[in-house]
């Protein structure tokens, strides 16, 4: 284990596409790379006012970003080390961001309830969407065709990226707000939502239809920004509780399929 930030939060982990890299953000304002086979810090990059909720590596491996309650996106380059734009105009903190997968633009979202798309060529914003809710995370499919956005209104919604615009809202998955949203790496029309009333949902993105449910008597979603995570092959679901265990799903079963407890002494 790695203590990535001392006596401060982490509210996001991300890897490279490798795996060999990993980054933090923190309440402590900064973003953290990490060497994922040694744990050895690589760098910390500075610049955020307020804590960071969101990291993300882009696609192409050569940038990162750190979204943060400072209503600002910042994006630096993985090579220098320094900051190529720093993205402003929400109005409100920032809670989810991602690039594209030509890292050519990325998107982001959260409490102001807009979606607002990113041209990094030009740095500046190129669309702004109304959401309606407060948006808890988003993602954008493989072929960048679909982002989604989930909701402190327990909807889920999804966007046209090319044209930039509404596509469709999606109701009554969830009972209570939906803290993330991700693309089945194995799958590219499923996407997988948890959300605060303890389940988490694997949907059909082309039928809009809930494939499967995951549930677990003990398992509790107890934060806002809980994040699920799918393994590669699609075969493993992954989520943290409040009591600081991480549950383990096996899909083909729809069951726990392990816990892990000991590491965290609060909600993951």
């Amino acid at each position: 284990s790695i203590l990535a930030h001392e006596r401060a939060e982490v509210h996001s982990v991300a890897h490279n596409s490798s795996g060999s890299m990993i980054l933090t953000g923190s309440d402590d304002r900064t973003v953290k790379l990490w060497d994922s086979r040694s744990g050895t810090k690589l760098s910390s990059l500075e610049g955020a006012v307020k804590a960071v909720m969101c990291v993300r590596f882009s696609h192409d491996g050569s940038m990162l970003l750190g979204a943060s309650g400072d209503f600002a996106v910042r994006v630096w380059s993985l090579q220098t080390k320094r900051v190529l734009h720093t993205l402003t105009g929400h109005t409100g903190k920032i809670y989810t961001a991602g690039f594209m997968p030509d890292s050519q633009g990325l998107f982001s979202s959260g409490y102001d309830r807009y979606l607002k798309m990113w041209d990094l060529n030009k740095g500046l914003v190129s669309k702004t969407m109304l959401c309606t809710s407060s948006c808890n995370d988003a993602a954008v499919s493989r072929d960048g065709t679909i982002i989604t956005t989930v909701h402190l209104d327990s909807t889920i919604r999804f966007w046209d990226a090319r044209q930039c615009e509404f596509a469709h809202e999606l109701s009554g998955v969830h009972t209570q707000p939906i803290t993330s949203v991700m693309f089945n790496p194995a799958y590219e029309n499923q996407i997988v939502t948890n959300a605060r009333d303890d389940t988490i949902c694997i949907v059909d993105v082309r039928k809009y239809d809930v494939v499967q449910t995951l549930r677990s008597p003990q398992y509790k979603n107890g934060v806002n920004w809980n994040r699920a995570a799918v393994s590669p092959d699609g075969s493993y679901v992954a989520a943290g509780g409040s009591d600081g265990t991480i549950y383990v799903w096996d899909v083909g079963t729809g069951q726990v399929a392990k816990t892990l407890s000991g590491s965290h002494k609060s909600a993951v």
